[in-house]
């Protein structure tokens, strides 16, 4: 009966034109991927091998449907160690395209790198760039630990003409705007959060939560984990833990409505599946392929190979 609650509001098919008034909803559907995704995880309710969660290489790819209609593609990449503030991070990068059939009316293009570094875990740094119909945003936060503040960088696009579509060209016709804003203990940011739960105990039934700094604010993301589900996947059929993120704040993390993922229950726990409920109709997200890289260690400057 719950499951079946669960899934009802995936049901209602809307019209194809309801695409254009949910300019983020691809970014959602990415991002919403990301709260979970242990590549290298033990079994529920322990944490996670450092060296097994973070791969140079690991790359996860899915498709993006609205309806039944294939919307887009999304990727997951962990890109190996970077040198960056004087010390050692994980580079981490997540893309969303819309599918040529959506890109003839409403192009999405979005982009996002993080810089995460360990002990304790902490961001350092978060780009980010849109690029979803008519609409532009780039931006980057450089996070002060010491100082506990974020500088906040952005370009602002409301004067630059429609037809402008590049960021150099865009530059003549505004400004960058720096911004400070106070930061928390040891605060992630909107990709490098989802790392660090997956060194989390998962345990049915519980919830966990971490600091992040988004939408210029301080906020506690909260993930649930509701039960265990088995389902037919690329990777075969599988027992999966079905959670819930809970997102509370603005920007790529928007709230528009119940986001479900399933993840394998093993000693992976790879995003197989994940539904994003918006308010006429739903994304779904399936895995169509996995590309395993090479684990390493924690960042701590010693045998870390750095780019």
């Amino acid at each position: 009966m719950r499951e079946a609650k669960e899934r009802q509001c995936f049901c209602d098919r809307p019209r194809l034109s309801d695409w254009t008034g949910r300019a983020r909803t691809l970014a959602v559907v990415v991002l919403a991927l990301w709260v979970l995704w242990p590549g290298g995880a033990r079994a529920a309710g322990q944490g996670v091998e450092v060296d097994q969660v973070f791969r140079d290489g690991e790359r996860l790819v899915f498709d993006v449907t609205w309806m039944g209609i294939k919307a887009g593609q999304a990727t997951l990449e962990a890109r190996g160690v970077v040198r960056l503030q004087g010390q050692a991070a994980y580079h981490l990068v997540t893309t969303a395209q819309s599918a040529p059939f959506i890109s003839a009316f409403y192009r999405v293009d979005d982009r996002s790198d993080s810089y995460l570094a360990a002990s304790p875990y902490r961001s350092l740094r978060f780009d980010k760039q849109l690029r979803e119909g008519n609409y532009r945003h780039n931006s980057q936060a450089l996070f002060d630990h010491g100082g506990k503040r974020v500088t906040f960088r952005y370009l602002d696009f409301s004067p630059v003409p429609k037809g402008v579509t590049s960021l150099e060209e865009a530059e003549k016709h505004s400004k960058y705007v720096t911004q400070e804003f106070p930061l928390g203990p040891n605060a992630l940011d909107e990709l490098s959060v989802l790392y660090y739960v997956r060194t989390l105990p998962l345990i049915e039934g519980r919830t966990v939560f971490a600091a992040v700094f988004a939408s210029r604010k301080n906020w506690d993301l909260e993930v649930k984990v509701l039960r265990r589900e088995t389902l037919d996947t690329i990777l075969g059929r599988r027992e999966t833990l079905v959670v819930e993120p809970v997102l509370k704040f603005e920007g790529i993390f928007q709230q528009k409505g119940r986001v479900i993922v399933w993840l394998t229950n093993d000693a992976e726990r790879i995003p197989v599946l994940m539904k994003s409920e918006i308010k006429i109709g739903s994304f779904v997200s399936t895995l169509t392929q996995r590309e395993s890289g090479v684990a390493l260690a924690e960042p701590s400057g010693t045998g870390v190979r750095v780019r």
